[in-house]
């Protein structure tokens, strides 16, 4: 889909949020002849780019995006469509334009150049956000242990994304959405961070029954962590605990 997405200055850092870029590029006259400075350019999705008319060397130009650009916009004074003027002007103009989709956007000044790169023309390359995957095995975890007893196992947290993954545990009676205390579950560690790259974490899980009465249990291991689209993730814990063998009990049968 192609998307026309611009604002001038100030209004673009409103729209944009707080952990996005700014970059600067100018349209020079030289030396080295009319270009675009720096280009080619790299930003992350979510950025934006003040193009700015260079104050060490005014020249007659505006910018363009290229014909059919995942991101369209035409400026100078502004950009057309959202207030201002994108004709070429001579003055220290500036104008500000928002990228939200990954891909590679050409553009060029309408004076001095053309569309796929012809005379005075850049290109911006959106890369998508890194973002971490959270990736919990087994799927379930159980145990059984008589009365008074305990039982230990293990799952693995992994991050196959490519950020830093942050992760915490905590347990449910129910569903992750609210969670509350299981006492019979004990997780260590409790938290921590996997990154981009690095091995899986192993989680011991400790399935006490001391204060439990022989019978079938379950509950659930609630993994939260800065993958979003996988926040939370539940695990389901089974747990049984068995009558005490009694034979033998203090030497005898019985």
């Amino acid at each position: 889909m192609r998307r026309t997405a611009f604002a001038v200055a100030s209004l673009a850092f409103c729209a944009t949020p707080a952990f996005a870029a700014d970059h600067v590029v100018l349209a020079k006259n030289g030396p080295g002849g009319r270009h675009f400075e720096p280009s080619p350019l790299t930003i992350a999705v979510g950025d934006t780019v003040t193009f700015k008319n260079d104050p060490a060397g005014l020249g007659f130009h505006n910018v363009k995006s290229d014909d059919g650009a995942i991101t369209a916009f035409r400026c100078a004074n502004g950009c057309d469509g959202a207030g201002g003027n994108g004709d070429a002007a001579s003055n220290a103009w500036q104008a500000t334009v928002a990228f939200p989709d990954a891909g590679t956007i050409g553009y060029y000044c309408e004076i001095h150049g053309g569309s796929g790169g012809v005379g005075m023309a850049g290109s911006i390359t959106v890369q998508s956000a890194a973002t971490p995957t959270v990736e919990v095995t087994p799927a379930s975890v159980s145990g059984s242990a008589a009365a008074g007893a305990s039982a230990t196992t293990a799952f693995d947290i992994a991050n196959s994304g490519a950020a830093t993954l942050d992760w915490s545990l905590d347990t449910s009676s129910t569903g992750c959405v609210a969670p509350v205390d299981v006492p019979w579950i004990a997780l260590a560690p409790a938290s921590g961070s996997i990154a981009a790259g690095a091995g899986a974490a192993s989680i011991g899980v400790t399935l006490d029954a001391s204060s439990l009465t022989p019978g079938a249990y379950s509950a659930n291991i609630c993994v939260h962590s800065n993958d979003a689209a996988h926040d939370p993730l539940t695990l389901p814990v089974s747990f049984t605990v068995n009558t005490p063998d009694l034979i033998f009990e203090n030497g005898f049968d019985g």
